[in-house]
């Protein structure tokens, strides 16, 4: 048996000029619908970069946002952002970026968020009911505040990092 490559038997493919042994380079965004699988070296050019995302308005958080840091811009109100349902793995990170506004952290139906109340070692507990948010309210808040959160599975989010008071909804 011959080892003949794809291009030999698509016909198209090789028409329009694909090689399967040659890199490729898209000039646009490229969408994948299912897995990607990656047997060879990945690399960036131009650095890799957290998204930051100035947020002004309620905000439904994707899985595809994971890794984004959101920073409230909204004064004087909350701001709630919405997540989607846990996936372990999946991670976000919020910012109080103005002294009056709030931010409230809501888990999608059945999901919940467990920390502490502050950072200390001896922080209380914070484990609100499943579905229940977290909040970071304008009462006890400065800007700066942050909280960045994990899902361990499908039904939990861990509040690995945080500075600022946050509590239950």
């Amino acid at each position: 048996m011959s080892s003949r490559k794809l291009e030999h038997y698509v016909p198209v493919v090789k028409l329009n000029g694909l090689n399967t042994n040659k890199p490729v380079t898209f000039g646009s965004t490229l969408a994948v619908n299912g897995a990607v699988t990656f047997n060879n070296t990945v690399t960036a050019q131009g650095g890799l970069l957290r998204q930051v995302e100035n947020v002004a308005a309620d905000k439904v958080v994707t899985i595809w946002m994971s890794g984004r840091m959101f920073v409230n811009t909204k004064g004087a109100t909350t701001t709630t952002f919405t997540l989607p349902a846990a996936v372990a793995g999946l991670t976000y990170t919020f910012v109080e970026g103005n002294a009056a506004g709030e931010i409230l952290i809501t888990p999608a139906t059945g999901d919940a968020i467990v920390g502490k109340i502050h950072a200390a070692q001896d922080g209380t507990a914070l484990a609100p009911a499943a579905g229940t948010g977290i909040k970071n309210t304008a009462a006890t808040n400065v800007a700066g505040d942050t909280v960045t959160i994990t899902a361990l599975d499908a039904t939990t989010w861990y509040i690995t990092s945080q500075t600022g008071l946050w509590a239950s909804q």
